[in-house]
């Protein structure tokens, strides 16, 4: 098929005005709010759901299916971080998330899971490590992004 250069011009006058309104819509989602749910870069893991995610922070699920120990890391209790987290991916209050491991402390011996101040550093060094981060945290190269839980 012939084009000439009007059609040729046109064509990449469209695809660069679809490049910069696709980019601005893109770049107003990105809250920096929101919370990446990130792994350790060394961990072979494929599709995770945000169920799975709870399930690890609630000690229900202790691997990553692969044999690699799935290891939940959490943000230091009363951050907001930590609210946050509780409040859109474990959909429970911080006294909910006490109460579940004092049962589970006495009734199984499971603590919950270790606090960092930087969650993002802790699963940088975790081998299997998972845990979250807000967008505005995050650092490419140093874990990968498992998926977004978007925050109001």
């Amino acid at each position: 098929m012939k084009r000439d250069g009007k059609t040729i011009r046109l064509a990449a006058w469209l695809a660069a005005a679809s490049i910069v309104f696709g980019a601005a819509e893109n770049h107003a989602a990105d809250n920096p709010r929101d919370i990446l749910i990130i792994v350790n870069l060394g961990a072979s893991v494929g599709d995770v759901t945000i169920d799975q995610v709870r399930d690890i922070f609630l000690k229900k699920r202790t691997d990553w299916g692969s044999g690699l120990s799935a290891v939940p890391v959490h943000a230091r209790k009363g951050s907001p971080l930590r609210r946050d987290f509780l409040e859109h991916v474990l959909k429970i209050s911080q006294d909910q998330e006490d109460e579940y491991w004092a049962k589970m402390t006495i009734r199984f011996g499971f603590p919950g899971p270790p606090e960092f101040a930087n969650t993002l550093k802790a699963v940088f060094r975790l081998r299997g490590a998972v845990s979250y981060v807000y967008r505005g945290e995050y650092k490419e190269g140093v874990a990968k992004v498992l998926f977004v839980v978007p925050v109001d």
